[in-house]
C-alpha cells in the first residue's frame, strides 16, 4: 500500500535565528567532558559518538553562550504539521501539534557504525531508552479506519527507539577557529520496542468512546508506527539537525576534532 507523507515544521523550535551563532558567544575554552577525536584514528567515529552523548547530557539544561537554545532535554518545538497516509487507507490524517515538548534526548546512546573520519563522513546509531511527546493537537483524518475529528492534549511515550544517523561534515576555517558544518543528515526511524499513545477528547467528551479507541491504538501500535515511520524519521531529522547545527555554530572543532 503506498501513502503520501508531508511533514511541514514551522518555526522548528522555540528559539529564532540569533546573532550569538555568528561568533559573539563561540565557546573559547574546551569543555572538560569532550575528548579530542583524532580524524586518523580507527576510533574515530566511536570516539565522535561519545562526545555527541555527553554534549546532550552536560548540556540537557542549556547550551552556555547560546540562549536562544533553551533546553535539550525537554526540548520545545512551536509547530508541527503532518499529512499522513492515502485515502481510503487505515491511517490517514491531518494532524498539527503546538506547543511540543520532546523528553529523552539526554539519555541518548550514541554508537558507531562506520564513520570515516579522513572525509568526515558519520554513521552513528542513536537509542533513546524511553522518549515523550506531550503537545496539544488538532486532527481530522481516521486511524485504523476509525474517524477522527478532534483538538485537545496529546502524550505519547517511544520505549527503545533506535535510529540510524549518517552525517556529511566539512570543515570551515573561521578567525582563530576550525568549526564543523553539517552539509548533508541524514535520520531514519529503524526501529521501536513499544508506543503508547494518548489523545485527549478524541469523542467530545465520551469517555467509554475514548477509552476503547485507546484500546484499540495501543493493541495496535506496531501497525500505526509502520504507518508513520518515514513521517517521524523526517521529522526527527529537521529536529536534531537544527539543533546540533546551532551547537557546532559555536563549538570550535579545535575542541573536540583533530
Amino acid at each position: 500500500m503506498n501513502f503520501t507523507i508531508h511533514v511541514f515544521i514551522v518555526a522548528i523550535l522555540a528559539w529564532a535565528v540569533s546573532t550569538e551563532v555568528n561568533g559573539a558567544n563561540i565557546i573559547r575554552e574546551k569543555p572538560a567532558f569532550l575528548d579530542i577525536c583524532k580524524r586518523s584514528d580507527s576510533g574515530f567515529g566511536q570516539c565522535w559518538a561519545k562526545n555527541t552523548e555527553k554534549m546532550l547530557q552536560e548540556w540537557r539544561s542549556g547550551v552556555p553562550g547560546l540562549k536562544s537554545i533553551g533546553t535539550l532535554d525537554p526540548l520545545h518545538v512551536k509547530r508541527v504539521k503532518i499529512s499522513q497516509g492515502g485515502q481510503g487507507g487505515p491511517v490517514a490524517f491531518n494532524m498539527e501539534l503546538t506547543k511540543a515538548e520532546l523528553s529523552g534526548l539526554g539519555a541518548a546512546i550514541f554508537e558507531d557504525l562506520g564513520s570515516n573520519g579522513n572525509n568526515l563522513d558519520l554513521k552513528l546509531k542513536m537509542t533513546l531508552p524511553s522518549f515523550k511527546l506531550n503537545a496539544d493537537y488538532t486532527m481530522q483524518g481516521n486511524i485504523l479506519s476509525l474517524p477522527l475529528n478532534s483538538h485537545g492534549k496529546t502524550r505519547m511515550t517511544f520505549q527503545n527507539a533506535v535510529f540510524s544517523c549518517n552525517a556529511h561534515c566539512k570543515l570551515r576555517e573561521e578567525g582563530e577557529f576550525m568549526f564543523v558544518d553539517l552539509e548533508k543528515v541524514q535520520i531514519i526511524f529503524e526501529d521501536i520496542g513499544a508506543v503508547q499513545f494518548r489523545l485527549d477528547n478524541l469523542f467530545g467528551g465520551n469517555t467509554a468512546l475514548e477509552e476503547s479507541a485507546h484500546t484499540l491504538f495501543n493493541e495496535n501500535w506496531r501497525a500505526i508506527f509502520e504507518v508513520l515511520r518515514p513521517s517521524l524519521s523526517q521529522t526527527t531529522e529537521i529536529v536534531l539537525k537544527d539543533v546540533l547545527s546551532r551547537i557546532l555554530a559555536i563549538l570550535p572543532a579545535n575542541h573536540y576534532v583533530m
